[in-house]
Protein backbone atom coordinates (compact mmCIF):
# COMPACT_ATOMS: atom_id res chain seq x y z
CA UNK A 1 0.00 0.00 0.00
CA UNK A 2 1.14 3.53 -0.70
CA UNK A 3 0.51 4.72 2.89
CA UNK A 4 2.97 2.17 4.22
CA UNK A 5 5.69 3.62 2.01
CA UNK A 6 4.94 7.07 3.44
CA UNK A 7 5.07 6.03 7.10
CA UNK A 8 7.10 8.33 9.31
CA UNK A 9 9.91 6.55 11.09
CA UNK A 10 10.90 7.92 14.47
CA UNK A 11 12.66 6.70 17.62
CA UNK A 12 10.98 5.05 20.59
CA UNK A 13 12.48 7.74 22.84
CA UNK A 14 10.20 10.30 21.12
CA UNK A 15 6.99 8.46 22.06
CA UNK A 16 5.00 10.30 24.74
CA UNK A 17 2.78 8.99 27.52
CA UNK A 18 -0.31 7.21 26.21
CA UNK A 19 0.80 7.15 22.56
CA UNK A 20 0.83 3.83 20.75
CA UNK A 21 3.31 2.81 18.07
CA UNK A 22 4.43 -0.15 16.01
CA UNK A 23 8.05 -1.24 16.09
CA UNK A 24 9.72 -1.04 12.68
CA UNK A 25 13.05 -2.46 13.78
CA UNK A 26 16.31 -1.74 15.55
CA UNK A 27 18.82 0.79 14.29
CA UNK A 28 21.82 -0.51 12.35
CA UNK A 29 23.95 1.34 14.94
CA UNK A 30 22.85 -1.22 17.55
CA UNK A 31 25.08 -4.28 17.37
CA UNK A 32 26.12 -7.30 19.38
CA UNK A 33 24.80 -8.07 22.85
CA UNK A 34 22.59 -4.99 23.08
CA UNK A 35 20.81 -5.83 19.82
CA UNK A 36 20.33 -9.48 20.85
CA UNK A 37 18.98 -8.41 24.27
CA UNK A 38 16.43 -6.02 22.76
CA UNK A 39 15.25 -8.70 20.34
CA UNK A 40 15.02 -11.25 23.17
CA UNK A 41 12.88 -8.82 25.18
CA UNK A 42 10.38 -8.62 22.31
CA UNK A 43 11.38 -5.43 20.51
CA UNK A 44 10.73 -6.96 17.10
CA UNK A 45 9.15 -5.65 13.89
CA UNK A 46 5.35 -5.40 14.02
CA UNK A 47 5.04 -5.33 17.82
CA UNK A 48 2.72 -2.69 19.25
CA UNK A 49 4.13 -0.62 22.10
CA UNK A 50 2.91 2.14 24.44
CA UNK A 51 4.51 4.33 27.08
CA UNK A 52 3.15 3.05 30.39
CA UNK A 53 5.14 4.90 33.08
CA UNK A 54 7.72 7.68 33.12
CA UNK A 55 10.15 7.96 36.04
CA UNK A 56 10.37 11.29 37.90
CA UNK A 57 13.52 12.29 36.01
CA UNK A 58 12.15 10.91 32.69
CA UNK A 59 14.84 8.24 32.54
CA UNK A 60 14.09 5.29 32.46
CA UNK A 61 10.67 4.94 30.82
CA UNK A 62 8.49 1.84 31.15
CA UNK A 63 6.99 0.51 27.91
CA UNK A 64 4.15 -1.96 27.55
CA UNK A 65 4.59 -4.57 24.83
CA UNK A 66 3.47 -8.18 24.43
CA UNK A 67 1.64 -8.11 27.81
CA UNK A 68 4.91 -7.14 29.53
CA UNK A 69 6.22 -3.96 31.11
CA UNK A 70 9.87 -3.23 30.27
CA UNK A 71 11.87 -0.20 31.39
CA UNK A 72 14.51 1.22 29.06
CA UNK A 73 16.92 4.10 29.44
CA UNK A 74 16.60 6.83 26.82
CA UNK A 75 19.90 5.77 25.20
CA UNK A 76 18.43 2.31 24.55
CA UNK A 77 15.05 3.66 23.39
CA UNK A 78 16.82 5.78 20.76
CA UNK A 79 18.00 2.57 19.07
CA UNK A 80 14.44 1.31 18.45
CA UNK A 81 12.67 2.60 15.34
CA UNK A 82 8.89 3.00 15.44
CA UNK A 83 5.88 4.30 13.56
CA UNK A 84 3.32 6.16 15.68
CA UNK A 85 -0.17 4.80 15.19
CA UNK A 86 -3.15 6.95 14.32
CA UNK A 87 -6.60 6.30 15.79
CA UNK A 88 -7.51 4.34 12.63
CA UNK A 89 -4.45 2.08 13.00
CA UNK A 90 -5.25 1.32 16.66
CA UNK A 91 -8.55 -0.34 15.74
CA UNK A 92 -6.94 -2.94 13.47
Amino acid sequence: MENEALQIETKLSELTYGEEAEILGISDNCKGEIRRRLLDLGFVRGTRITVQNISPLSNPVAYSLRNTLIALRNEQAELILIKKLSDNDKRL
